[in-house]
């Protein structure tokens, strides 16, 4: 594996550099370049992912710069950066992961340890064939998003569904604190066992993620199988956990194995993930107006033509099962 790091900071170079080679095991390769060189290096040796440090003035634009590399080179890349203003314009782009990183030797561990989990997250997103894809426990993932109304909407779906479905990982704009509670009260109401989302957890069937307030959800994927991340990070859409977070991730990770649905929801927070799914092979669903208590967010995903079928609340747990049946989940 080769590692780029891009910085016009030498104690970013440093710290990143010293800290990842003891993290990252095996056979890796690590090297730092400034801005203004990384270009003609990424182009004469191609890296297996790129960490990104945009904090180089007003003049760089980030956005620009990661969405001509991405489609040239499909290479992940992972922004590293102080600034705790909306970045979703960078995931946009095509930027895989946004890591804070504030002042003091703290701050500095656990940026070195997100960066390092999200390099090898990313690898084993773009590049599976590092790691061997064998599902011993399932193929499938059910990914769930929704806003105003999703809390009561979600069981009506989940109550649908057999206690040995695929896994459900879910995103719903609640608040930290709440979550935790949310999944308790659905874990004594269901079947399936019901969690609030930690990250490393490895789904399994008649398993549901819930996400953690104030903390995005991913979906990734090894040699053991399919598991979650449950990390702080900035708004996206302006929510964390954000649904369109979520979807991106399932897009990579399970692709034409996925399903993903929208619930009630007021604004657009999912829509442009979920069309990625549906571009990476997944089968989408939006609930309907005739049952969103908002139609917001399931309308902009059939608008935008990422929901292959819009249904009322009420149907959509029978059509999981039907895709699910067809496709021997």
């Amino acid at each position: 594996m080769i590692v780029y790091l891009i910085s016009d900071d030498l104690k970013m170079h440093e710290l990143l550099a010293g800290g990842l080679k003891e993290l990252l095991t095996g056979d890796t390769v690590i090297a730092a370049f400034p801005l203004r060189k990384a270009k003609m290096m990424i182009a004469h040796r191609k890296p297996s992912v790129i960490v990104l440090d945009i904090d180089a003035g007003e003049q760089f634009d980030a956005a620009a710069y990661i969405k001509e590399l991405c489609p040239r080179y499909s290479i992940p890349i992972i922004v590293v950066t102080a600034s705790k203003s909306p970045q979703s314009a960078l995931l946009s782009a095509g930027a895989i992961d946004i890591i804070l990183h504030q002042s003091g030797t703290a701050a500095d561990e656990k940026l070195l340890q997100r960066v390092s989990t999200s390099i090898i997250s990313s690898v084993s997103i773009i590049k599976p064939r590092f790691y061997p894809q064998k599902i011993s426990d399932c193929e499938r993932v059910i990914v769930i998003g929704g806003s105003t109304g999703s809390t009561n909407a979600l069981p009506v779906v989940l109550k649908g569904l057999p206690a040995d479905c695929p896994p459900v990982v879910c995103v719903l704009h609640m608040p930290e604190g709440y979550t935790k509670i949310y999944a308790t009260q659905l874990d004594a109401a269901l079947p399936m066992k019901v969690t609030e989302a930690v990250s490393g957890t490895y789904l399994k069937r008649g398993m549901v993620i819930i996400a953690a307030g104030g903390k995005h959800l991913r979906v990734f994927r090894d040699k053991k199988g399919y598991f979650v991340t449950s990390e702080a990070g900035v708004k996206v859409n302006g929510h964390c956990p954000s649904v369109d977070v979520l979807f991106d991730s399932a897009a990579y990770a399970a692709k034409k194995n996925a399903i993903g649905v929208i619930l009630t929801g007021m604004g657009s927070d999912g829509a442009k993930g979920m069309l990625d799914m549906r571009k990476l092979g997944a089968y989408n669903i939006a609930e309907s107006e005739k049952t969103a208590v908002v139609y917001g967010m399931p309308k902009v995903a059939a608008e935008n033509g990422a929901a292959n079928i819009s249904l009322p609340l009420d149907e959509i747990a029978a059509h999981i099962i039907g895709r699910l049946t067809l496709n021997n989940a």
